[in-house]
Formats: structure tokens, C-alpha cells, sequence
């Protein structure tokens, strides 16, 4: 493993330790996932997540969001994450609830070259005020888009934003040239 190989998953590794803190701090952490994604890891993360988010006895459409959000989330930086120079995907999951709400942070790898268009992409997502304009716009979008050379056509953020019934809150932390952390904080309200 090179030395910026390692660079990459120790600065996963502290932004992981520094979200759990702050997670820690506000609310009830629930779960949290810092490794490699694949499909028996996110078979296995389904049924930890169904568990943790029944135990707490929430309403069945909150445990139907925070479930769908959840797949969603796991599946996109499965499919889409961006890989080192060594080809290697770096990535964390976290579920915690406060009071009010329950809250899904994940994290993965992304070109630098991407950042621009995914803040477009997900700037217009926010930019809705009425569910039905969203939808609309999903509708719109799955009719005009081409899929990408790794089989998706933009939907999946779009899916999170009407699921959630809230703004998808993003940042980019840069680690070099070529690539960076993203990371999406997505809301769903129990009430």
C-alpha cells in the first residue's frame, strides 16, 4: 500500500472518529460502519440497520424512510464511490437519531472533477420547496436522462431528497488533487 493510500484511509479515519464525536454529543448513536462496501458487507449492514431502527420503536413511515435512505445511501457509494490510486474505496456510515430526528451521514471518496456538478445536481434537489415540484422533476429527469457508464441516471439522489422530506446537506473536504471526501447528511423527521 503506498504512502497516499494510507494517507487516504487515515484521513477517513479521522473524519470518521470526528462525525462519531460530534454524533455522540447531539443525539443517540445507532449504528456506524467505517470499511470496505460489497455486497455481503451491505447485506449484512441491512439487517444490523432494520434491527437498530425497529428496536427503537419508531413509526412504521420513519422506519420505511430511514430503511429506503439507508439502501440507497450504502448501494451509491458501493456503485459510485471513486477508487485511489490503488484502487482502493474509502467510505463510513453512520445512523443516529436526536430527538426529533433521525440522521444518516455517509461519506466516500469523489473525483475532484465531479464536485462541481454533483453541488449542481444536488443544489437543484434543495432548490424544491413543494414535494410536488420534486417529484415532477424526478419524473422529468428519469424520462431525459442517459444512464452513466456505471448504470445510473442521476435518480438516486433525487430518491433520498422525496424520501427524506428534507434538504440534503453536502460537504467536500479535499485530501489532494485528484480526489476528495464527500459527504452527505441526509434528515428524516419522526414527526
Amino acid at each position: 500500500m503506498s504512502l497516499t493510500a494510507n494517507k487516504d484511509a487515515e484521513f477517513f479515519d479521522l473524519v470518521f472518529s470526528k462525525k462519531l464525536e460530534y454524533v455522540r454529543s447531539i443525539g443517540t448513536l445507532l449504528m456506524a460502519y467505517d470499511g470496505v462496501l460489497n455486497s455481503e458487507t451491505i447485506s449484512r449492514l441491512e439487517s444490523d440497520i432494520e434491527g437498530k431502527i425497529l428496536d427503537k420503536s419508531l413509526p412504521k413511515m420513519v422506519v420505511k424512510k430511514v430503511f429506503f435512505i439507508s439502501i440507497e445511501s450504502l448501494q451509491n457509494m458501493f456503485i459510485h464511490g471513486f477508487r485511489d490510486q490503488n484502487g482502493a474505496k474509502h467510505n463510513f456510515f453512520i445512523l443516529y437519531i436526536t430527538g426529533k430526528q433521525v440522521k444518516i451521514i455517509t461519506a466516500n471518496l469523489i473525483a475532484n472533477a465531479a464536485i462541481e456538478k454533483l453541488t449542481k445536481h444536488i443544489e437543484k434537489i434543495n432548490s424544491f420547496d413543494n414535494p410536488a415540484d420534486l417529484k415532477t422533476y424526478y419524473l422529468e429527469h428519469l424520462e431525459t436522462n442517459e444512464l452513466s457508464e456505471k448504470g445510473g441516471a442521476g435518480l438516486g439522489f433525487i430518491t433520498i431528497g422525496m424520501k427524506s422530506g428534507n434538504k440534503l446537506r453536502t460537504e467536500f473536504e479535499k485530501i489532494n488533487e485528484e480526489r476528495s471526501l464527500f459527504l452527505l447528511e441526509v434528515t428524516i423527521n419522526l414527526e
